[in-house]
C-alpha cells in the first residue's frame, strides 16, 4: 500500500509540472502483460488519445487496475507526449493437482475449494495455500482421520501461471473406542447406543466399516437420540455437550455425550384453528393422533400434520400449510396442540405434460393417471399418477413438477418428466432346484410394443419335470376404463418320474383368453376361457386311480394311454396393497379363483382356490408375514376327477423341509416298494414367517434371513391330521446378479416313517 501511494504521489508531481502545458495524448502503450489481453486494460482507462491528461485519469486509472485483481503493480509513465502504462500481473492458477487423496474424488475437492475462490483460472495469492491446507485437514478430520497431513505447493510456469499440487498422506480412521452417554436416567446406555450408526470396535467393524469416526455420522446419531426421546414424551429432552477425546497416537476416539432428559409429558386437547369451511370438520378431526392421555412424541405430531396437508391437498389447496402450536403447561407436565389451518386459494389443473417420452405414446401414459386436467388438483391423485407411471416399467425415472400458469393465481400445470428405458428383453437363463435339478430358460418380450404398452412376449422353460413353450400378447387398456386382454397360446410337457408322486407323462397344448376388469386402484376381478389337450401317458405300473379315468375316456380296460381334452372357463377376484413385489413388508394380498372344465369334452371339474397373505412391518427391517392358502376340487356330472388336476403339498414353496408333491396320503408302488402320493381334492396351506436383515446389514434390500413354521396337507375325503404335515426352520433369499437364490432349512415336526423329508432345500437362476 505504502509503494501504490509513494506510485501515485510521484506521478502527480511529475504531472502537476506539466499542467501547464496542456498534455494531449498521442499514444497509448502498455508493458508488462503475458497472459492479459490488452482489452481488459484499455476498457479500465478513463482517457483516449486526442484526450488531455492529468492528475485526476492518472490516479482513476491506477484505481480501476487495481480493482480487477489481476495485477501486483501499476505505474503511468509520459514519454513526450505518449502514456505508458507497466503492469506487473498476479500469477494465475493453471493446473491444481491431488496426490494421495483417496477418501474424496477429486472433482468434489476441486468445487470445495472453488467456493473459496480457489481453482484453475483464477488469481493465485500465495496466502490462500495455508487456507487450502486447513479446508482439506477440516475434511480429513470430519472421516476421523486425525492423522492425516496436508501440504500445497505452488511451481512457476511459463507465462506467469502457476502449478499448485497439493499432497495428502491421509493415515488411518481414527476408530472409536468408547462412546459414553451420562445423565441418563430413564434408558440405559446400551439400549440408546444400539440405534447408533456409530459402534464401538467390534467383531464385524471389518466389514461394516461403522467403528470409523465421522463427525456427520456423529451428528446424525444425536439428532436420532433426540428423535428417540422426543418420541417417548420427554419434550425437554437436550444433549448437553458431545465431546471428541483422541487418544495419543490419534488412533482412538473417545465420545462422551451428556445428556438431560427431562420429564415426560402428555397429549392434552387438541383443537383445530383457522379456515376450512369448504372441508368437513369430522374428516380433519379424523387426522389428528395426539390423542389426550397419551405420551407426547414428536413423529405423531408430525404426521397429524402431513395428514391434515394431504386432506387439504386432496381438496384442491396446493399449497395449504397446517401448523402445530404448543401449548406446554410445564406444572401439568401436558402439551396441547392448536392445528391451524391455512389453506390458501384453491387451485385447479390446467394442463398436464409429459417430457421426455420420445417412444412412448402420451395417450399411453395419461391413461395410467389418476389426476385430469381441468379438475381441482388433489395431491393423492398427482402422488398415485407418479407411482402407477413408475409401475409400468417403460421409464428409469419419473420426476413429478408443478409449475404455476403465468396471469393466474388459481392454476398450476402438472408436469412429468421421464427417462425412458428400454423394454424389449432377450434373457437366456440356467438354475438349479432342488426339485426339479437343472433348468433351462430362453424369455424374449417387449412391454412397451411400438410405444403402445402392449407386451409381447415367448418363453421357454425346461427342467426335469417341467417343460414348457409359450406365446403371450397382452393389451393392458383393452378399454379406455382399464380392462386387460390377453391372448395366449402354449405347450406344456409334465414328467413327474422324479418326483414323489406316482409317476404319470402329459403333453398339454392349449390357446387362452383372459380378461382382468379393475374395480378400484387395488381391487380387480378376472375371467377367462381355456382351450386344453392333453395326452396322458401312465407308467407300468400306474395305481387304480390313473387306470380308471383313463379307462373311463377310451371305454378300454387295457389302456395305460388316455387323450383328456377340455374347455374350462376361469373367474376370480383379487385384492392387492403390498408396497414391494420382492420383498413386500407391508399390506396384504388376497385371491379368490374358480376354474370350471365345461361339459363340452372331457374333463367335466371345478377347482376353487383362495389365498391370502398379510405383512406387517416391523423396525429395523424386520417383518412378519402370515399366509394361507384353501382349495377345493372335484368333478361333476357322470365324469371322473382328472388326477392330474389333484393338488399337491410339499416343497420349498408349499411345506418346507419334505420332498416337492409328497405330502397326502400314499399308495405303494408294488415294484420299487416306494411310497408315492396321488394327491388330493382338498387342500390346507398355513404359514407365519419372521423376516430380517443379515446381522450388521439393515440398510441392504436384497437380501433378508427368516425364520418359519409350515403347515397343511392334501385330502380325500375332508381334513386329517393323520396327513396333514408341520414343519419349523430357517431361510435366505438374495436377489443376486444372476437371479434370485433362495435357500431354506426346515425340520419336520410330525414325519410319518413314510414320509420323504429334505431339509436342506434350494434354487437358484436368472438371466446371463
Amino acid at each position: 500500500m505504502r509503494k501504490f501511494l509513494l506510485i501515485i504521489f510521484m506521478l502527480l508531481i511529475g504531472f502537476v509540472a506539466h499542467a501547464a502545458e496542456s498534455l494531449l495524448i498521442s499514444d497509448i502503450k502498455i508493458k508488462g502483460l503475458q497472459r492479459i489481453e490488452p482489452g481488459l486494460v484499455f476498457s479500465n482507462i478513463p482517457f483516449e488519445i486526442n484526450d488531455s491528461i492529468d492528475e485526476v485519469n492518472v490516479s482513476e486509472t491506477i484505481k480501476l487496475l487495481y480493482r480487477t485483481g489481476q495485477f501486483r503493480d501499476i505505474a503511468i509513465e509520459q514519454e513526450g507526449s505518449k502514456i505508458i502504462i507497466v503492469v506487473s500481473e498476479k500469477p494465475v492458477i493453471s493446473e491444481l493437482n491431488f496426490f494421495g487423496v483417496k477418501a474424496f474424488q477429486d472433482d468434489k475437492l476441486k468445487i470445495g475449494l472453488g467456493q473459496m475462490n480457489f481453482a484453475a483460472g483464477l488469481v493465485f495469492d500465495k496466502a490462500d495455500l495455508k487456507k487450502v491446507e486447513q479446508e482439506i485437514a477440516r475434511q480429513y478430520l470430519s472421516l476421523g482421520k486425525y492423522t492425516a497431513s496436508v501440504s500445497a505447493e505452488a511451481i512457476p510456469l511459463e507465462r506467469n501461471r502457476m502449478q499448485v499440487n497439493i499432497i495428502v498422506e491421509e493415515g488411518s480412521i481414527s476408530r472409536i473406542k468408547e462412546i459414553n452417554v451420562v445423565g441418563n436416567r430413564i434408558y440405559t446406555a446400551e439400549s440408546l447406543l444400539d440405534s447408533f450408526k456409530l459402534k464401538v470396535t467390534n467383531i464385524l467393524s471389518w466389514y461394516n466399516k461403522d467403528d470409523r469416526y465421522s463427525r456427520q455420522v456423529l451428528n446424525g446419531d444425536l439428532e436420532g437420540l433426540r428423535s428417540f426421546y422426543m418420541n417417548k414424551g420427554y419434550l425437554d429432552f437436550k444433549i448437553n455437550s458431545s465431546i471428541i477425546r483422541i487418544s495419543e497416537s490419534k488412533k482412538h476416539v473417545y465420545i462422551d455425550i451428556s445428556v438431560d432428559e427431562g420429564n415426560k409429558y402428555t397429549f392434552a386437547e387438541s383443537k383445530l384453528s383457522g379456515k376450512y369451511e369448504n372441508i368437513p370438520e369430522l374428516l380433519l378431526q379424523a387426522q389428528i393422533g395426539t390423542y389426550p392421555g397419551n405420551v407426547f412424541s414428536r413423529s405423531e405430531v408430525t404426521a397429524t400434520t402431513a395428514r391434515l396437508n394431504q386432506i387439504l391437498g386432496d381438496y384442491g389447496y396446493a399449497f395449504s400449510n397446517a401448523n402445530a402450536i404448543p401449548d406446554v403447561n410445564k406444572k401439568e407436565r401436558t402439551v396441547a396442540f392448536n392445528y391451524f389451518i391455512d389453506p390458501g386459494k384453491k387451485i385447479y389443473v390446467r394442463r398436464i405434460n409429459f417430457f421426455g417420452n420420445e417412444k412412448t405414446k402420451d395417450s399411453v401414459m395419461r391413461r395410467h393417471l389418476r389426476q385430469f386436467e381441468s379438475s381441482w388438483y388433489s395431491k393423492s391423485r398427482v402422488d398415485r399418477s407418479k407411482v402407477r407411471l413408475a409401475q409400468t416399467q417403460y421409464f428409469d425415472n419419473v420426476d413429478l413438477q408443478t409449475s404455476n400458469v403465468p396471469g393466474a393465481t388459481d392454476q398450476i400445470d402438472v408436469n412429468f418428466h421421464v427417462k425412458e428405458r428400454n423394454t424389449g428383453k432377450v434373457m437366456v437363463g440356467a438354475g438349479v432346484s432342488s426339485s426339479e435339478g437343472l433348468v433351462g430358460t430362453f424369455t424374449l418380450s417387449q412391454s412397451n410394443f411400438l410405444g403402445t404398452g402392449n407386451t409381447v412376449s415367448t418363453s421357454i422353460s425346461t427342467g426335469e419335470v417341467n417343460k414348457t413353450y409359450a406365446l403371450s400378447y397382452q393389451d393392458p387398456y383393452w378399454t379406455d376404463d382399464g380392462v386387460s386382454r390377453t391372448f395366449g397360446a402354449y405347450r406344456r410337457d409334465v414328467n413327474t418320474t422324479d418326483l414323489s408322486t406316482a409317476a404319470y407323462n402329459t403333453f398339454s397344448y392349449g390357446t387362452n383368453l383372459d380378461f382382468t376388469i379393475p374395480l378400484t386402484e387395488h381391487n380387480s376381478i378376472s375371467a377367462g376361457i381355456n382351450l386344453d389337450l392333453t395326452k396322458i401317458e401312465l407308467g407300468t405300473f400306474a395305481t387304480k386311480e390313473y387306470l380308471d379315468y383313463c379307462r373311463s375316456l377310451s371305454g378300454s380296460t387295457s389302456t395305460k394311454n388316455c387323450n383328456s381334452d377340455s374347455v374350462s372357463v376361469s373367474v376370480g377376484y383379487g385384492r392387492d396393497t403390498r408396497n414391494n413385489a420382492q420383498f413386500p413388508t407391508s399390506g396384504q394380498v388376497f385371491r379368490i379363483g374358480a376354474n370350471i372344465g365345461l361339459p363340452v369334452f372331457d374333463m367335466n371339474y371345478y377347482q376353487l382356490t383362495a389365498k391370502a397373505e398379510k405383512y406387517w412391518p416391523l423396525q429395523d427391517g424386520m417383518s412378519f408375514k402370515v399366509k394361507g392358502t384353501v382349495g377345493l376340487a372335484d368333478a361333476y356330472g357322470d365324469k371322473k376327477f382328472p388326477f392330474f388336476k389333484n393338488f399337491f403339498i410339499g416343497g420349498s414353496t408349499t411345506i418346507r423341509g419334505y420332498d416337492q408333491a409328497s405330502v397326502g396320503q400314499k399308495t405303494l408302488n408294488a415294484t420299487t416298494g416306494d411310497q408315492e402320493t396321488t394327491g388330493g381334492k382338498s387342500s390346507l396351506l398355513g404359514s407365519a414367517e419372521f423376516f430380517f436383515p443379515p446381522p450388521g446389514l439393515k440398510n441392504v434390500e436384497s437380501f433378508r434371513f427368516s425364520t418359519f413354521i409350515d403347515g397343511g396337507g392334501v385330502y380325500k375325503n375332508g381334513i386329517s391330521g393323520d396327513v396333514s404335515r408341520f414343519s419349523a426352520g430357517i431361510g435366505a433369499m438374495w436377489l443376486s446378479p444372476f437371479g434370485p437364490l433362495t435357500i431354506s432349512y426346515a425340520k419336520p415336526l410330525n414325519q410319518d416313517a413314510k414320509d420323504k423329508v429334505t431339509e436342506l432345500q434350494f434354487g437358484m437362476g436368472g438371466a446371463f
